[in-house]
């Protein structure tokens, strides 16, 4: 075993507030019913048009709108009611495109796992009509229960915070909804909310929309608000919800996260203030001016009083955001956060959903006071401070987190984009954009915290300026981190490209500034200004062998770490010697040299406990564990295994490295075929991994594949199958469909489902493989041929023997030219030749090419086994019993050999299945001559 590859409510689209999809209560209340009167009998609309659809009997109509028609349904099956959705009546009848959209809706919703998020239990389609089953809520809508009585605002953000976790379950999963909006937005009477209709949701990226047409500017001016609060869906019109749209909606640009994010803080600003955050008549300007905010050189005052403007030969006209009224009484970090929500560049917004969130959210911001009280003691927080002086102190956190500004800035993501495109690789694309993804969330997220720490010492006064200062060289490290992983991406090439996803995430958290108290009690830095600048000077250069080290350019990152070392220990600063300790040790390790790689390992576990840095100390343990496995000195594997969960129970609350150590110790089980205990220590993992890290995670992807694999080797290949499946998607959603990780787990897919005997489900999991080694390596290369092998093990497999014949002799042609003639890479495609031969009925035929398979006799006993009882067949078939009978003898064994016991049964019953071979009689004497 290799080491290293090692919900809830239901709804539709397009309903209105008072009748909407997935809603029942069967009251006549209006909210969310699908009767709106509370009168037994129904109105002649509401009677479903059929009886049943599928096995669903209809109950009644609960809402509809432009697109789709929503019916409370009874599913027989699993004995519960659910909401049905289908095609308007009208859309049924116009085309194809109908059909796909709700297709894609229940795909995409099905992606989204997520208690605040509707989930999708069928989809299917009955006799032309597409239909999509969902859970039925017993509620209404999110505007509907704005509407029913007056809420405060600690109400209002507790269900907007719930809706957000949705939108960013969606945002994890690689879509964006692009349709938020109360309507949108299902609660139920338990208090639960539920995002819905993802009718216009896409991939992070997709193709954008037309910008503004003449025809979607006749409804922006329209006086009617209904037209307003309706969703454009019609072809040639652009889409969304003109009162909540972004400005890149209006221009019809790449949309990502943050245009969720500016439709759920306008939806929220309106919920808060009970005003719109712009004016509705102003939105004809609002569209015509966003067209120019990507050329914007000023920005927009949310205080309502500065206009945009832009560069080219006209400037748009002003668009304002309405300051929020001030009578209503809304916490002014509520307002903050709303209001930057709603920036109408996107740059300016919060990096990702779920910063906004953390930025909204009451209860985090009271639990992080609390922990910043307590590691504190009993620190006064004077409130008695000067007004200019407090200004002044405001005004200094309001610039902490410009110091990221020289780091990640528009330049360095155009060369980064640049570099990845300019190799030429199918997948660069999808990396570059993920890549981007990851460094602007985390340069996002150090902004808001640089600023954060700032204002907890010279703002709040909760934190004492020593521990302030801990946090400051914290973050400037992290600083150097990201600085050092940008350059490296901006120059990347093909190999760093593929890996560029991993490099990116893994960056230092950080979070581990935030805790001040580990933080504390790491070694204090050395009282001279000049010893402090040059470990800081070497931690920038430890920066860059991080760097080099993640992108697996291991050659490069030795020579640059080997010549710090006399400096670092000059220092006497026991964290830095270890870090560079940690850094030597996984270089030998990686450049072949596993004996010096366990010394330096061990040595550095030494310098981070006596330096205090546990979470450096169990990183270090862990690559121990990995070195030594590989080594096979398992009981000290095992030991450093057992060190470094010592020491996560002291540090605890870290899910990741808890689960970045589980995989290794799954890992040392496997190694010494315990692989029941591996898979236990895997989904161990798998679960850790879960918790802390979104699906993305590329962490979370290749955990599940390799959980798969060793359960199929475990032969429990039906286990195995859900978990491979599951890891595929998870994978396309880190790296893309083109990356070389998704040829890999389309391969081991293909392989389960054969073991299963589900042939014709295998064959496009391998003919996948097969293309994109081709797109990846050439149309000549062996990779690209190994994987035709297996499209042609499908094949045979069902019986598709001329199919076969000429993949495997592709197959064979390519090796042949690219390989020696006594490579072993060249028996799979022999036997595959004679196999698909000897199932056509040519016997002779396939006799050579199986010979030449059974002679690569380093070749695994199984397939060697395989080749060789189907030359006995052959070779009996065309009039050679004892050949036959001698390679049939010969195959057994290996079939023994490789533990095949039910494959030795079959050729025991082939073998007595043949006719005795006859014993030739005795030769007579001669008769003896007679006496005369």
């Amino acid at each position: 075993m290799k080491k290293n590859d090692t919900g809830r409510g239901g709804t539709g689209t397009g309903a209105s507030d008072s009748a909407r999809s997935g809603v029942g209560t069967g009251r006549g209340t209006g909210r969310g019913t699908g009767t709106g009167t509370g009168r037994s009998q129904r109105a002649p609309e509401d009677v479903p048009p059929f009886p049943q659809v599928g096995r669903y009997l209809l109950l009644r109509r609960l809402g509809q709108g432009g697109m789709g028609v929503v019916y409370a349904a009874y599913d027989p099956d699993l004995d519960r009611k659910v909401a049905l959705k289908l095609l308007h009546p009208n859309h049924q009848r116009e085309s194809e495109e109908a059909r796909s959209r709700l297709m894609r809706e229940a795909q995409a919703m099905a992606r989204v796992s997520h208690p605040n998020v509707i989930p999708v239990f069928d989809v299917g389609i009955w006799g032309d009509q597409v239909f999509v089953a969902m859970e039925l809520v017993d509620g209404g809508t999110l505007g509907t229960w704005l509407k029913e009585s007056k809420r405060s605002w600690s109400e209002v953000l507790d269900y907007y915070l719930q809706a957000g976790r949705g939108l960013q379950a969606a945002h994890d999963a690689g879509l964006v909804h692009r349709d938020f909006k109360p309507a949108n937005v299902l609660v139920s009477r338990a208090g639960r909310v539920y995002v819905t209709d993802f009718g216009l949701a896409r991939q992070v990226g997709d193709a954008p929309e037309a910008a503004t047409t003449p025809e979607e500017a006749e409804v922006l001016q329209s006086a009617d608000r209904r037209m307003l609060e309706t969703t454009l869906t019609e072809a040639g019109l652009l889409v969304g919800t003109p009162n909540y749209m972004s400005p890149e909606q209006f221009r019809g640009t790449t949309l990502d996260a943050r245009t969720d994010q500016f439709s759920f803080c306008a939806a929220l600003y309106g919920a808060l203030f009970g005003a719109r955050p712009f004016d509705p008549g102003s939105l004809k300007a609002y569209a015509s001016s966003s067209r120019g905010v990507e050329e914007a050189e000023g920005t927009q005052s949310l205080g309502g009083t500065a206009p945009l403007t832009a560069k080219g030969p006209a400037a748009p006209p002003p668009v304002l955001i309405r300051e929020p009224p001030r009578d209503v009484k809304v916490p002014a970090w509520v307002r903050q956060a709303v209001l930057r929500g709603l920036s109408l560049d996107a740059d300016a917004r919060f990096a990702s959903m779920r910063t906004l969130l953390d930025a909204l959210s009451q209860e985090q911001r009271q639990g992080r006071r609390k922990r910043w009280a307590s590691a504190t003691g009993a620190m006064a927080v004077s409130l008695a401070v000067a007004s200019g002086v407090a200004w002044q102190q405001s005004q200094v956190c309001a610039d902490a987190g410009a110091l990221m500004d020289d780091v990640w800035t528009s330049d360095a993501k155009a060369r980064l984009e640049s570099a990845f495109r300019s190799t030429g690789k199918p997948f660069a694309e999808a990396m570059a954009f993920r890549t981007v993804q990851v460094l602007e969330n985390y340069a996002g997220a150090w902004k808001q915290q640089r600023v954060q720490a700032c204002e907890q010492t010279r703002v709040q006064g909760v934190v004492a300026e020593d521990q302030f200062d801990r946090q400051v060289v914290c973050l400037e490290r992290r600083r150097k981190d990201l600085r050092s992983t940008v350059e490296l991406l901006a120059g990347a090439d093909a190999a760093v490209v593929e890996k560029a996803v991993d490099v990116a995430h893994a960056l230092p958290a950080l979070h581990d500034c935030e805790d001040v108290g580990s933080l504390a009690e790491q070694q204090r830095r050395p009282s001279d200004p000049a010893l402090r600048d040059e470990i800081e000077k070497l931690e920038g250069k430890l920066s860059e062998v991080r760097a080099q080290v993640d992108a697996g350019r291991y050659p490069a990152a030795l020579a640059a770490a080997a010549p710090l070392e006399s400096a670092v220990l000059a220092t006497n600063f026991l964290p830095l010697r270890a870090e560079l300790r940690f850094h030597l040790g996984w270089l030998k390790e990686q450049t072949g040299d596993s004996p010096a790689a366990s010394q330096l390992l061990s040595r550095a576990v030494f310098d981070a406990e006596a330096g205090r840095a546990d979470r450096l100390k169990v990183s270090i343990l862990n690559k121990l564990l990995y070195v030594e496995d590989g080594q096979k000195h398992f009981d000290p594997a095992a030991n450093w295994g057992a060190l470094a969960e010592a020491t996560l129970q002291r540090l605890g609350g870290e899910p990741v490295l808890e689960a970045d150590v589980k995989v290794n110790q799954a890992n040392l089980a496997a190694s010494q075929d315990h692989l029941d205990e591996a898979i236990t220590r895997l989904g161990e993992a798998r679960a850790l991994y879960e918790k802390a890290l979104p699906p993305q995670h590329p962490k979370r992807a290749r955990t599940l594949f390799l959980l798969g694999r060793m359960t199929l080797a475990a032969g429990k290949s039906k286990e195995a199958l859900p978990l491979l499946e599951e890891s595929l998607k998870q994978t396309e959603a880190a790296v893309g469909p083109l990356h070389p990780d998704m040829a890999r787990r389309h391969g081991l897919l293909s392989l389960a489902l054969r073991e299963l005997k589900e042939d014709a489900r295998a064959l496009p999991h391998a003919q996948a493989t097969a293309d994109l080694y081709k797109a990846l390596h050439g149309a000549d290369s062996p990779r690209y041929a190994e994987a035709l092998d297996e499209v042609g093990m499908c094949q045979l497999g069902m019986k598709r023997y001329d199919d076969a014949l000429k993949t495997y002799e592709q197959a064979l042609a390519l090796k042949r030219k690219a390989l020696p003639a006594d490579d072993e890479a060249l028996q799979p495609s022999y036997d595959g030749v004679g196999q698909a031969l000897l199932g056509l009925g040519r016997a002779r035929d396939s006799v050579e090419p199986l010979q030449q398979a059974v002679s690569f006799a380093s070749a695994p006993a199984d397939a060697l086994a395989e080749s060789g009882f189907a030359l006995a067949r052959a070779l009996y078939q065309t009039g050679r019993p004892p050949e036959a009978r001698g390679e049939a003898t010969r195959a057994r064994g290996r079939f023994t050999e490789a533990g095949m016991e039910e494959r030795v049964g079959e050729v025991d019953t082939w073998l007595k299945s043949l006719p005795a071979e006859r014993t030739p009689p005795p030769a007579r004497k001669p008769p003896r001559a007679r006496r005369r």
